[in-house]
């Protein structure tokens, strides 16, 4: 895993800037939203940065999210952080980088790590020292955590981890080594549990994970929907999508998976219809 002689001028990526502000990825989503929480109850000033790209169907719904979570925690009594506004990045606007797209098409086809990885560390690059908030998901079903695994080492402050670049591969430190990552120890669980105990399940209501929407209501049958229902956190979900959830399993359990797409496919042609 640790780089090789030669290879050691690559630490150099391994540029994590100041921690004020701290610069969070936001998406409106589950991890990335109880960070903003977590972040807003200390001394400290928050620039939240969104990518926006125009092929996410739920764009609109996640920057509705942000707002409306903004506005609410800067409500509340226990908030001390200051929010700078929300940076929105194009994702056309993040510049190429061939060595970091060549380390990403290794890594991706080791471990099978998801595409928006491959941008996400060309935008480390612009934004060095950015927090992502990728959750404790295990190696088992997380694929990023698969490629830190195999392709990086972490050295930890706290809960806190960041890339020890001195023992990571080339690869490693492209990809990862301009992130921190604050929540990667801790299971959506761990993060439900924290915000009961703050009381902030008002707000939690109000994130966006949804990537197909029905109507501007989560549709039950897209992955993230799923890994809701699947992980104990339905109450997050509308009645409806729950009820659109548990008919796509009980239709791919007997009639196989592409007859439970074609459902979900007619079910959202009809509902967006009516």
């Amino acid at each position: 895993m640790k780089m090789k002689s030669g290879e050691r001028n690559v630490i150099s990526f391994c540029n994590r800037g100041g921690v004020e502000p701290v610069r969070i990825l936001w998406t409106g989503g589950w991890d990335s939203t109880f960070r903003i929480i977590e972040l807003s109850r200390m001394q400290v000033t928050i620039e939240p940065v969104y990518v926006r790209d125009p092929g996410r169907e739920s764009i609109g719904y996640e920057t509705k999210a942000m707002d409306l979570i903004i506005r609410m925690l800067k409500e509340r009594q226990e908030t001390k952080a200051v929010f700078l506004p929300v940076r929105q990045i194009e994702l056309a606007d993040i510049p190429e980088n061939k060595e970091i797209t060549d380390a990403y098409e290794k890594a991706a086809a080791d471990t099978g790590l998801g595409r928006q990885h491959e941008w996400l560390a060309r935008l480390g690059m612009m934004i060095p020292g950015m927090e992502l908030g990728t959750e404790n998901g295990g190696v088992e079903t997380s694929h990023i955590q698969m490629a830190i695994r195999k392709y990086a080492s972490m050295k930890f402050q706290g809960t806190n981890g960041e890339i020890d670049c001195e023992k990571s591969s080339k690869e490693g430190v492209l990809l990862f080594g301009w992130f921190r990552f604050p929540i990667i120890t801790r299971t959506e669980k761990d993060m439900e549990r924290q915000i009961r105990q703050w009381g902030y399940e008002d707000i939690m209501k109000h994130i966006w994970f949804c990537h197909s929407p029905i109507n501007g209501s989560p549709c039950g049958f897209c992955h993230p929907c799923h890994v809701k229902m699947e992980s104990g956190m339905e109450w997050l979900l509308p009645r409806e999508a729950e009820k659109n959830y548990k008919r796509q399993i009980k239709i791919e359990k007997f009639l196989g998976v592409r007859a439970a797409s074609l459902y979900s496919r007619i079910i959202r042609t009809l509902r967006r219809k009516a």
